[in-house]
């Protein structure tokens, strides 16, 4: 059997009228009940906006004082650190002393890499954690200054490096500080 063109459109017309007949509901009224009520417990009115103060600027006036967010420089903060009080001890950083190249970095920014040694000399490898050296090993000696707070290195041997370090007391002098540099840490 061979439909037409004209067959199968009038068939899909057909057939679209009935799936379209089999929809019509005849209780409407029920929706329409539930559309009412929507809209009756549906709130019409707007609360009003909260009154927004005028705002009042701040006037900051401590920009003449140091920020205490910025890192201070190690030289100058030591400068500020030289108020020779009532001092226990006559312990102090020569502030005419050349620094040495690892003075510029933290101790928490090294780290202890290994030590090498020949016939006269035993130094200690030091590895740069953070800056634009990060990375880079250098190697250090015995009397060498290493760290911010002029820590000297005072010993080498193969699990750490020994520093004694001049600190600040909070009190406006200083005092020593043994610290180290342990082996992998």
């Amino acid at each position: 059997m061979v439909l037409t063109v004209k067959m199968k459109a009038l068939l899909s017309t057909i057939l679209a009228l009935v799936v379209l007949t089999g929809c019509e509901d005849g209780d409407m009224q029920s929706l329409d009940d539930k559309i009412a009520k929507i809209k009756s417990d549906t709130k019409t009115n707007i609360e009003p906006l909260p009154k927004v103060e005028a705002y009042e600027p701040f006037t900051y006036s401590a920009s003449n004082l140091r920020s205490p967010f910025a890192k201070l420089d190690p030289e100058l903060e030591s400068t500020m650190m030289l108020i020779d009080g009532d001092c226990e001890s006559d312990v102090r950083p020569d502030p005419n002393r050349q620094k040495f190249e690892m003075e510029k970095y933290g101790l928490d920014a090294l780290q202890y890499s290994g030590m090498i040694a020949n016939k006269q000399e035993l130094r200690g490898l030091v590895k740069i954690l953070s800056g634009d050296s990060a990375g880079v090993i250098q190697p250090v000696h015995v009397g060498e200054y290493i760290g911010l707070n002029n820590g000297k290195i005072s010993k080498i041997d193969s699990n750490q490096i020994t520093i004694e370090a001049i600190v600040p007391n909070g009190r406006g002098c200083w005092e020593n500080r043994t610290q180290f540099l342990v082996l992998g840490q």
